[in-house]
């Protein structure tokens, strides 16, 4: 539509793209989630009763029991339906309140207590039920076959920091559309900085970047590149499928020259349904990320983090200093994607539904990802300043964008430090030759 005060002719509304956005079982999406571990709750959050929870549109109950096993079961009981979030914590699984029998953490019927001797149901029956693992200080379910069920990732950006923080934090939206911001990194100068009333970074994040993307196994890795008070700035951030996400420092300024490969966070985005998701993660505490100790530990956990615009604001604040959280609820509860008006700009997001779309139109009943396995998978976060005297143009700024993602991706099996150093003597040698 193109005629000015035309908003009776504008016609919105279009459905929602089913095949990526939602989530239940026997949908395309839902079935290839169901391909991965998801983290559902911080430790911290068990105690001495059940915990009712509910991801990829499946209601179910979390508990340790008092052997510090972990499990995750269909909320209803298979007897007569009551709600397990009510069950009786046992030495061996979890106790319906209501006739008494006893589940254990894979489902297997124990006990049925009211029955006679001679039953055979407990042979005959098991309770739905999901593998679950504890990882500092995360809770991982898998909710997919049982047979195709792989190994839980181990990103090499989690191997070697001594201090992992986790978070959980609620979006009353889809999945997709927060997990689509880290493949937009354009929106940060407006949103964080120029617009919002009060800026959420530091002043360097205002300047407008140079954007280069590129694929990498796992997902997509995005290059942003800037000139800022005499350095040249670039910073880079994994996308990885189906929905997790690694970011470089928020706290840093480019006013002093680094070079650091290493993720200052690293989240998944799990759904809770169609409508509602979990911003679920950790954040990364070492000297290297943060060598100035900006960060604050202890405002990390449930529905709290270290950096602006996370979290639901209150009245107002809302509208005049909107963050993150406000862009991507204010979306709606499913985006319309046939609503939208794609750009040159939005060249990861449109990278980021081609990738899941290609997948999700791949994956199988018993299909394997990428993942799991004995050594830790390569990531590709990382952040360069460097001093450099002249402007670049625009084009120059996007050719090192690229020339940085080509060397991180190339050189992935490179231990962290010297991956850093070689990255930032590759791009000065670039720079040298402008």
């Amino acid at each position: 539509m193109n005629t000015r005060f035309g908003g009776y002719l504008c016609e919105r509304g279009g459905g929602a793209d089913a095949e990526l956005t939602h989530v239940e079982r026997g949908t395309p999406g839902g079935e290839y989630l169901r391909r991965f571990w998801h983290p559902l709750a911080l430790a911290s959050e068990l105690t001495d009763v059940p915990r009712a929870v509910r991801l990829l549109g499946e209601d179910l109950v979390l508990f340790r029991d008092h052997a510090g096993r972990l499990g995750l079961l269909h909320r209803q009981c298979s007897h007569r339906g009551a709600s397990l979030e009510f069950g009786i914590l046992s030495a061996r699984g979890l106790r319906c309140c209501y006739h008494g029998w006893l589940y254990d953490i894979d489902g297997a019927i124990l006990e049925t207590p009211a029955e006679p001797e001679t039953s055979r149901i407990r042979e005959r029956l098991c309770h739905g039920a999901y593998p679950v693992v504890e990882r500092a200080g995360l809770v991982f379910a898998y909710l997919g076959h049982p047979q195709a069920r792989p190994a839980l990732p181990r990103y090499d950006s989690l191997e070697c920091l001594a201090d992992l923080a986790p978070f959980k934090l609620l979006y009353p939206c889809n999945w997709l559309q927060v997990h689509e911001n880290t493949a937009d990194p354009i929106h940060i100068p407006f949103l964080h900085g120029r617009v919002s009333g009060t800026p959420q970074f530091s002043p360097g994040f205002s300047e407008l970047p140079a954007l280069a993307f590129r694929e990498t196994p796992l997902g997509l890795v995005v290059a942003s590149t800037r000139w800022t008070g005499g350095r040249l700035w670039i910073r880079c951030a994994d996308v990885m499928l189906p929905n997790v996400a690694q970011y470089p420092p928020a706290f840093e300024t480019s006013e002093a020259s680094r070079a650091v490969v290493g993720a200052w966070a690293t989240r998944w985005i799990t759904p809770i349904d169609n409508t509602s998701s979990w911003v679920v993660g950790y954040r990364h505490f070492d000297r290297v990320i943060d060598p100035d100790g900006q960060g604050r530990r202890e405002h990390v956990g449930v529905e709290s983090l270290d950096f602006a615009g996370q979290t639901a604001q209150l009245g107002e604040a809302r509208q005049r200093d909107p963050g993150d959280w406000e862009a991507m609820v204010g979306q709606g509860a499913i985006a319309v994607h046939d609503d939208e008006h794609l750009c040159a700009s939005d060249r990861g997001v449109t990278l980021l539904r081609s990738l899941l779309r290609t997948r999700i139109r791949a994956s199988t009943a018993t299909g394997r990802e990428p993942g799991g396995g004995p050594e830790p998978l390569p990531t590709y976060t990382a952040e360069l300043a460097l001093p450099c005297a002249t402007v670049p143009a625009p084009a120059q700024l996007a050719e090192l964008g690229e020339r940085a993602l080509s060397h991180l991706v190339e050189h992935a099996g490179v231990p962290r430090a010297q991956r850093a150093q070689q990255l930032a003597d590759h791009i000065l040698e670039a720079l040298a030759c402008r």
